[in-house]
C-alpha cells in the first residue's frame, strides 16, 4: 500500500492546523474545551453548565450549543440536557475504540484517534477496523509516542477540513484507518502513515481539542 506524497501529505496537514489555529478564537472552541475536558474525564457535561461558562443569555447560549450539534460539532445525550461528544471526543461507542489513561472512550475518526492522546501525550490503545476490508487493527500510544501497530503500513485517510460540512457525520466519517491493498485498488486519497498522523495529531492537539 502507498500513502501520499510528502508534499500532498503536508498541504492537507497545513490546512488543518491552519482550520483548528482560526476556530481556538471563537466562542465555539471555548464550549468545545469545557466539553471535551469533561468527556476526557469520563462525565458528560450538563448544559445548564455549559451554558453557564459561556457567560451569555441562556437563549443565546442554547442557540450556539443547537447550532453546534446540528452542525455535528458536539453530540447530546439522548435527552438534550447533556453534551456527550465534543472536539472528536465521545462516550457514545463508535467504530474508533480508544482507551486513554485507561479510560474507554471513542472518537469520530481514526485522526481523533491517534491525534488526541498525541496531543495530551498520553497512553492510549486504538482499536478500529480497516475501512476497505474490515480487518481489525489497533495501534498503542505511550506517553504521545507511536510504540506498536498491528499492521507495519498501516494508515489513515486524511480529507480536508470543510466547516461547511458536518464535522462529525461528513468529513471524520472519511478519515478511518486502512490496512490492505484494497485502500489502492479503491483509489483512497489522501493516505498518511499513523507515524505521520501522530505528528500532525500532536500539532492539532496540543492546546486542546482539534476543532
Amino acid at each position: 500500500m502507498t500513502h501520499a506524497d510528502p508534499g500532498a501529505k503536508g498541504a492537507l496537514a497545513q490546512r488543518w492546523l491552519a482550520c483548528a489555529a482560526q476556530q481556538r478564537q471563537t466562542l465555539e472552541y471555548r464550549l468545545t474545551c469545557l466539553a471535551f475536558e469533561r468527556i476526557a474525564d469520563g462525565q458528560p457535561l450538563p448544559l445548564g453548565e455549559a451554558q453557564a461558562a459561556l457567560g451569555k443569555a441562556p437563549e443565546d447560549s442554547r442557540d450556539l450549543i443547537d447550532r453546534m450539534a446540528r452542525q455535528g460539532r458536539l453530540t447530546l445525550d439522548e435527552h438534550g440536557d447533556a453534551i456527550v461528544a465534543a472536539g472528536g471526543l465521545s462516550l457514545i461507542p463508535s467504530r474508533h475504540r480508544l482507551v486513554l489513561n485507561g479510560r474507554q472512550l471513542y472518537t469520530w475518526c481514526a485522526l481523533d484517534a491517534v491525534g488526541i492522546p498525541a496531543g495530551l501525550q498520553a497512553n492510549a490503545r486504538v482499536e478500529s477496523r480497516c475501512a476497505a476490508c474490515g480487518a481489525p487493527v489497533w495501534l498503542e500510544i505511550e506517553a504521545g509516542e507511536l510504540r506498536s501497530a498491528s499492521h507495519p503500513d498501516l494508515a489513515l485517510s486524511l480529507v480536508a477540513p470543510d466547516l461547511s460540512r458536518s464535522l462529525r457525520d461528513g468529513v471524520c466519517a472519511e478519515i478511518g484507518f486502512y490496512c490492505c491493498r484494497a485502500a489502492d485498488e479503491a483509489g483512497v486519497r489522501g493516505l498518511m502513515s499513523v507515524a505521520a498522523a501522530v505528528q500532525l495529531g500532536r500539532e492539532l492537539c496540543r492546546y486542546g481539542p482539534p476543532i
